[in-house]
């Protein structure tokens, strides 16, 4: 870009270059049209990146205020490994997980707690195959994956997902009794429409582990608290587990306070667990917030360079035309020009290439909404109301950035410029 001025000025006329306030070479009409070029493209870019940062930050609001199908307040999680040579099996980490759940419900200070396999959000819940048990069986290789998690009784009532039909798992749904499953409501639609699905069979897992329906619960977003799951099913722990204990708490206590207790309570059972990533669950939905905030926080700084860059050089662009042509502005004046008169001249010079800008920044801005619509949620990447209020807002500055020269034109003593060209 400075290589194009530079040229211009190793050819200037020397006698107009010397003249106060002369045209000098910039004031050629290919020069004009390069400025106008280069606002116009300041313009384009600036209306391209705040789009798409409106886009992102709309994106970013709706997404930080959706419901994971679960109460966030006051939880607390961590994490513990169960080493093979002292949990070899399932009864020996389910009695693990009941001794522990047993001492945490019965610590001071702590409302409730629960365990599980894995924890909504934090990337340790599992996918497991499954199938209707009538009708057509697919092969094992042609059934879907759906999220599984296996959970102490109470698991539900402290996370507070809500029990829509039949039961929660109890006491009595251990190892050698028959196998059950509590799936979720989109689940039961899913599989069984209008139906009831409380009784009903599935085959589980790649060795079709016949289980039976007993209950269906609210929809949680375990995943991604982007997405949706079609179908997410639950297993009691006595029945199926694995070396991997989610621990949950709800306390108002602090976080620091929660961990040691549950810590200790480790301790008390078997000295050698430890306990892995201790958090409040705020950090864990910061964490899945985060891709999408760090996101919009960059485009939002580039727009915002943007428009700070694009209002200067428009600025200055106006303020070096009304430079040049300060002599014509007096003889204007001279002849009878009003102070509207020179206002509306300047600012339909100035605007000029801000509307052409604004224009061809449309159609930039809707192109890259259509390349970040995988990074936005519950938001069109064709906003007619977020594109208006960016046009507006550049509008606005452009023309504010017009008007102060325009008004400095305005002043120009008509015998003074005549006398200076």
């Amino acid at each position: 870009m400075g290589f194009y001025p530079a040229l211009q000025s190793s050819r200037a006329d020397i006698v107009d270059a010397l003249k106060e306030g002369g045209r000098g070479t910039a004031g050629s009409l290919r020069q004009q049209r390069f400025r106008k070029l280069l606002v116009g493209a300041q313009v384009t870019l600036s209306v391209t990146l705040l789009a798409g940062a409106s886009l992102l930050i709309t994106s970013f609001v709706r997404l930080s205020h959706q419901d994971p199908g679960f109460r966030t307040d006051n939880l607390w999680v961590g994490f513990t490994v169960t080493p093979q040579a002292q949990y070899p099996d399932q009864p020996t980490r389910t009695r693990l997980a009941e001794q522990l759940l047993s001492a945490l419900r019965g610590t001071p200070g702590l409302q409730d707690a629960t365990i599980s396999s894995g924890f909504p959000l934090t990337g340790g819940v599992a996918a497991t195959l499954y199938a209707k048990s009538e009708g057509n069986v697919p092969p094992v290789a042609e059934r879907k994956g759906a999220p599984s998690n296996d959970l102490m009784p109470g698991w539900f009532r402290t996370l507070g997902i809500p029990l829509l039909a039949g039961r929660d798992f109890n006491e009595q749904d251990i190892l050698d009794h028959p196998n059950v499953v509590l799936i979720s409501q989109s689940g039961a639609k899913m599989l069984f429409g209008n139906e009831n699905a409380i009784g009903k069979t599935l085959l589980v897992t790649s060795g079709s582990v016949p289980v039976e329906i007993v209950g269906v619960v609210g929809d949680v977003r375990s995943a991604q608290l982007n997405q949706s799951n079609e179908m997410e099913f639950y297993r009691p722990f006595a029945q199926e587990n694995f070396p991997f204990l989610s621990i949950a708490v709800r306390s108002p206590l602090p976080p620091e306070t929660i961990s040691r207790s549950v810590q200790s309570a480790l301790r008390a059972i078997d000295p050698g667990l430890a306990l892995i990533l201790p958090q409040p669950f705020s950090a864990v939905m910061a964490q899945a917030l985060g891709q999408a905030k760090l996101m919009m926080v960059l485009l939002g700084v580039f727009a915002g360079v943007a428009l700070l860059l694009a209002t200067i050089g428009i600025y200055g662009a106006v303020a070096y035309t009304v430079a040049q042509r300060t002599g014509e502005i007096g003889v204007r004046m001279a002849l009878g020009a009003q102070t509207r008169d020179i206002l509306r001249l300047i600012l339909r010079q100035g605007m000029k290439p801000v509307v052409f800008g604004l224009l061809i920044g449309i159609g930039a801005a809707i192109g890259v909404g259509r390349l970040i619509t995988s990074q936005l949620y519950q938001t069109s990447a064709y906003n007619p109301l977020l594109l208006s209020a960016t046009l507006m807002l550049l509008g606005v500055a452009a023309l504010l950035a017009c008007l102060f020269p325009a008004y400095r034109a305005t002043l120009v003593n008509p015998v003074d410029a005549l006398r200076t060209e």
